[in-house]
């Protein structure tokens, strides 16, 4: 009988400090972590800590995977993530034939931390609420109109 009683008493204790550990090890929310499609501006120094990648074993989007790449990122201490990629991957087995890969390099701001969009990057927010890659917006490809000079107009010759 006392047996039974001491190991109740002793499951209790355990249970007990296994949810105080929980409780005392909040996670961070890494929702404003910066993600950069490339290297951020050379005014911004870093050191690259870590090459970081999460797969997911199955089908899925990539979007699924992106704050788990920014928890294993902040995990080691980066504070944001370069070269970022995200892609639809091939597996060996029938069904892991197209899988979710994320993958970029986690980085350690040397300097004061940069804003991240003025920066060029996207924060995690941003990615998953347009559902687009860092550096990607609705007209990517086109050019900025002030930036491009405007074509002189075209005249007709003299006779």
């Amino acid at each position: 009988m006392n047996k039974i009683s001491l190991c109740c008493i002793l499951s209790l204790a355990f249970l007990n400090t296994a949810s105080a550990a929980e409780d005392v090890a909040p996670t961070s929310d890494p929702s404003n972590f910066c993600f950069f499609a490339s290297v951020p501006p050379a005014e911004f120094p870093y050191k690259v800590i870590k090459k970081v990648k999460v797969a997911k074993g199955t089908y899925g989007g990539v979007s699924e995977l992106v704050g788990e790449l920014a928890q294993r990122a902040k995990a080691e201490g980066g504070d944001a993530i370069i070269n970022y990629a995200g892609s639809q991957r091939f597996g060996l087995l029938p069904w892991r034939l197209v899988r979710p890969v994320v993958r970029g390099e986690s980085i350690k701001w040397t300097g004061a931390a940069p804003d991240c969009e003025k920066a060029g990057g996207s924060t995690l927010t941003t990615i998953i609420s347009t559902n687009k890659a860092p550096g990607q917006s609705g007209q990517a490809d086109a050019p900025d109109a002030s930036e491009t000079p405007a074509p002189a107009p075209e005249t007709a010759p003299a006779k």
